[in-house]
């Protein structure tokens, strides 16, 4: 044993470990016994970890099979059973606790390293924003200057001529006319830099008042709402300031629309002359894009974004900022995992389907991601346990659902909420994709409900990236097989369907907002799912259990009862039933059946 451990690297120690027990326990002219590692659930199910020789297709502990515990893990499984000898009892006894050391022992390796990875990520991006603050300080600082001498520096070498003359012939009208000029635009130039009237009536006027001074035609719409503090809306005012100087220099309209709330945001349109113009609009938006890229490096720096888009006949810039340090998503909490079976064991299969590590650690990132939720044309609401939610300005048509689909403007987005109802086409284009709430459901409300099943979304997201990885396998893979092991064994999986159902409006009629708790949509604890105390007894939990299993199997065989409700009614007897199935100290964490 000590052979195999102290030969073997630390990647291969489970296959050798579990090769040296199957050669061991049988003799050589039976050839080697199959041995198996089998992680042991709370709700009774069991899900392979690793085996030796590795074949799909077999059952984990068939009749006939010896069992030994591997503790705080599962059990191994040796078919057939061998017949037992002092030695081959203490080869048994030794391998089990082996693996269980380096099963713990891996597990805390890879914690270590994420940490780490985490740790690094961390102090790189602050590096990265004190260089920012650098840059950005300085650029402010020569800007400022730059600002108030190009805009004075020519009046007073004028103003300076006309004075080095005796005092009898000084034209001191014209001194007077070019002393109030000079006033004049040097208060322009420091009211860019510095408004005054920003701080007593808010960026909203300022614009305003800015806009009326530029030489094109400038329209300002909309509000701010309620005062942000002096920061963020100095720091706001400058970044359309900085746009409109680019966008308002010739002959063309251009509209600015305000809206205000968790963030401040400005949506600035330059309309062009008609489609020959806008042929040109790539050229356009990259001349846009440099002359603002000190404008966005100032805003990222505030916590903002300034992004330039081009159209059929404008070009447009949208500029936004927090107006406080929002907090928009927060990871998922342990009470959340533990009640959602799901999640342990698609985990349990991403480490021991033999992926590579790169493809393995990025599948980690997916699983343990928030739930990401687009919230369109809405208020950003308060954020919960595993959910990110994402602003988006967007009128909810087909072009949006199309880029939704890309993920290359918001990466993966998981769900999507409309504050007002979509356009025509826009479901049909989101069909097949990210879940679409019904109408009607507020941006809050889609907070609360993807945070109860948060956990069941990210499984179901690794385990579709899993089950595209094996069908390179083919018809025989052994991640194929261990993923059709899951399934059978996850009625979880069907709930999130049912669920998924509820959320758009097209679940039959009989599920109600108690049949959607039962099938978790309120979280997967049980006693949640059953509408009880938290503090109710494991008899009365048991007791109703039983209570919904029979009242859903008889309105399944309820006649004349569609097909859909029929099917929703059996999946809800059995949600009850795996909850008063499973033993009362585990029941909170698993409805399975």
């Amino acid at each position: 044993m000590l052979d195999v451990v102290a030969s073997t690297p630390r990647e291969g120690l489970v296959p050798a470990l579990l090769e040296n027990l199957a050669r061991g326990v049988r003799p050589e002219r039976h050839g080697p016994a199959q041995v198996r590692l089998v992680r042991c659930f709370d709700d009774g199910h069991r899900q392979q970890l690793a085996a030796w020789p590795d074949r799909a297709g077999a059952e984990l502990a068939p009749e006939g099979s010896r069992t030994v515990d591997v503790p705080g893990l599962g059990v191994l499984v040796v078919d057939p059973a061998p017949r037992m000898t002092s030695a081959r009892a203490r080869l048994l006894r030794e391998t089990a606790a082996w693996l269980g050391a380096i099963v713990r022992a891996l597990t805390a390796t890879r914690e270590l390293r994420r940490a780490q990875e985490q740790a690094h990520r961390a102090g790189a991006a602050a590096e990265a924003a004190q260089l920012r603050a650098v840059r950005v300080g300085e650029g402010e600082r020569i800007r400022l200057v730059e600002t108030v001498t190009t805009a004075t520096v020519g009046d007073l070498a004028e103003l300076r001529g006309m004075l080095a003359v005796p005092a009898g012939e000084v034209p001191w009208e014209r001194v007077n006319a070019s002393a109030e000029r000079l006033i004049d635009e040097l208060r322009g130039a420091v009211r860019g830099v510095f408004p005054a009237m920003l701080p007593e009536r808010g960026a909203a006027e300022t614009l305003a008042e800015l806009a009326s001074g530029l030489p094109g035609s400038v329209v300002v719409r909309g509000d701010l709402g309620r005062r942000a503090g002096w920061d963020v809306e100095s720091g706001f005012y400058h970044a359309v300031a900085g746009v409109l100087r680019v966008l308002a220099r010739g002959p063309e309209r251009v509209e600015v629309r305000l809206r205000g709330g968790d963030a401040l945001v400005a949506r600035v349109t330059r309309r062009t002359g008609g489609l020959a113009d806008a042929l040109a609009g790539d050229a356009a938006v990259a001349e846009v894009e440099a002359a603002l890229a000190a404008d966005r490096e100032r805003l990222a720096s505030l916590g903002g974004t300034l992004r330039v888009g081009p159209g059929r006949e404008h070009v447009e810039v949208v500029v936004s900022l927090p107006t406080r340090a929002e907090v928009t998503s927060l990871p998922p909490g342990r009470r959340q995992l533990a009640s959602r079976p799901v999640h342990g064991r698609v985990a349990t299969l991403l480490e021991s389907a033999g992926l590579p590590e790169t493809v393995r650690e990025r599948l980690r990132v997916r699983l343990t991601a928030p739930v990401a939720l687009l919230v369109v044309q809405g208020p950003s609401p308060v954020p919960a346990p595993g959910v990110r939610t994402i602003d988006c300005d967007e009128a909810p048509d087909a072009a949006l659902a199309a880029r939704i689909r890309s993920g290359e403007e918001w990466g993966g987005v998981d769900a999507v909420v409309c504050a007002l109802s979509p356009r025509d086409g826009f479901a049909a284009a989101l069909a097949g994709g990210p879940l679409l709430f019904a109408d009607g459901t507020g941006p809050g409300e889609a907070v609360a409900l993807l945070a109860a099943r948060a956990p069941v979304i990210a499984a179901v997201r690794v385990a579709d990236e899993l089950a595209r990885i094996a069908e390179d396998e083919g018809e025989n893979g052994v991640l194929r097989w261990q993923l059709e092991q899951l399934v059978v064994g996850a009625h979880e999986l069907a709930e999130h369907g049912l669920l998924d159902a509820v959320a758009e409006g097209r679940a039959p009629r009989i599920v109600d907002a108690d049949a959607a708790r039962l099938a978790g949509s309120a979280g997967g604890d049980a006693r949640t799912r059953l509408g009880l105390d938290r503090k109710a007894g494991d008899d009365l939990v048991a007791a109703t259990a039983a209570a919904a299993a029979a009242h859903w199997a008889a309105v399944a065989r309820r006649p004349g009862l569609d097909a859909a409700s029929r099917r929703a009614a059996e999946l809800l007897a059995r949600s009850a039933a795996g909850i008063g199935a499973v033993p009362p100290a585990s029941a909170s964490a698993s409805a399975s059946a």
